[in-house]
C-alpha cells in the first residue's frame, strides 16, 4: 500500500494549517542578519518587522542537499513509499537544485521521489499545496496526486505591489536611480512571477490602479477555469486587501478565498513589509 509524504520548503509556510498534516515535512531556508544565521522557523513576523525598521545587513540562503537527504531518510524510516517534493521556483532560489542533488544521494530504490518547482513561491505555492495535501489525506494514489499537482500548478499566479522600492534595489530587481525616483515620485510597482522569476511588470501611481490590475487577473482566471482558489496577501495594508475580497465575494461567490498577512522571513528580506496582492491556483 502506498504511503505518500509531502516535502516543502519553509517559504511555503504562510498558512498555519499546513502544520496540521502529519505527512508534511519542511526544508528550512535561512536568514543571515548581521552575520548571525537563523532558520526561518526561528524568526517571527514581529522579529522581521523589527529588523526591517533598522539598518541591519540581511542575507538569505537555501537548504543544503544534506538537509533534504536527512528529511528523505526520515520519510523512509517512517515507512513512506513515495515523496512529492514541491519547492519554490528554481529561478529565484537554489532550493530545487539542492533537492535534486539529495535525490541522487538516496540509495533506497523503494522510496519513489518526485521533485517539482512550480513557477510560484511563498503564498503562491501554499495556495496549491493545501489542495494537494487534501488529496493525499483522502488516500489518493501517487499517480493521482502527481496528476493533480500538474493540474493545480499549470498556470499559477503571484502578483503584488510594494510600499518601498528600495528592497527591490537591494535584491537586484531595480537600479538605484529607479528605486530613488520611485520613492520620490511615490511610484507603486506591480511585481509578477513570470516564468518563475519576479519581474517588475507595471508602474502605477495609486493603489486603485494596482487593484484594477489584480481584478483583471482574477477576471481572467474565473473566465478560464471552473475551480479558482484566491489567496489575498496583505502586508500592513488591510484596507486594499479587504476591497479585493469584497469585490470577489460580490462578483464571484464560487471563488474560494483565503487571506494571508504574512510572508516568510526570506521574502520579508527581499520584498519588505508593506504591500498587497494576490495568488491564484486554478484548474
Amino acid at each position: 500500500m502506498e504511503k505518500i509524504g509531502l516535502l516543502i520548503d519553509s517559504t511555503t509556510h504562510t498558512r498555519e494549517e499546513l502544520k496540521n498534516y502529519s505527512f508534511i515535512k519542511t526544508a528550512y531556508l535561512k536568514v543571515i542578519i548581521d552575520q548571525k544565521e537563523y532558520l526561518e522557523s526561528q524568526l517571527t513576523k514581529d522579529d522581521m518587522e523589527k529588523f526591517l525598521s533598522g539598518s541591519h545587513k540581511m542575507l538569505t540562503s537555501q537548504p543544503s542537499p544534506m538537509d533534504f537527504v536527512n528529511l528523505l531518510n526520515d520519510f523512509k524510516k517512517e515507512g513512506y513509499t513515495h515523496v512529492l517534493v514541491v519547492v519554490l521556483s528554481e529561478k529565484i532560489s537554489g532550493t530545487y537544485q539542492s533537492a535534486l542533488i539529495a535525490k541522487t544521494m538516496i540509495e533506497d530504490n523503494n522510496l519513489e521521489i518526485s521533485i517539482h518547482s512550480p513557477q510560484a513561491a511563498s503564498f503562491g505555492v501554499a495556495n496549491g499545496i493545501k489542495l494537494i495535501a487534501e488529496k493525499i489525506k483522502a488516500a489518493k494514489s501517487f499517480k493521482n496526486v502527481l496528476d493533480f499537482y500538474y493540474s493545480v500548478f499549470q498556470e499559477p499566479l503571484v502578483t503584488f505591489t510594494l510600499g518601498d522600492l528600495m528592497h527591490l534595489f537591494k535584491g537586484g530587481r531595480l537600479n538605484r536611480v529607479q528605486a530613488l525616483l520611485g520613492k520620490v515620485l511615490r511610484i507603486k510597482p506591480i511585481i509578477e512571477m513570470l516564468d518563475g522569476k519576479l519581474e517588475l511588470v507595471k508602474k502605477t501611481r495609486t493603489n486603485t490602479a494596482c487593484m484594477d490590475y489584480f481584478i483583471e487577473k482574477i477576471n481572467y482566471y474565473t473566465d478560464k477555469y471552473k475551480n479558482v482558489y484566491l489567496d489575498i496577501i496583505d502586508l500592513n495594508n488591510e484596507e486594499w486587501s479587504q476591497k479585493i475580497e469584497d469585490y470577489v465575494r460580490e462578483n464571484y461567490p464560487k471563488v474560494a478565498i483565503y487571506r494571508t498577512n504574512y510572508v516568510s522571513p526570506v521574502f520579508y528580506v527581499h520584498l519588505g513589509n508593506k504591500g498587497f496582492g494576490i495568488a491564484i491556483a486554478a484548474y
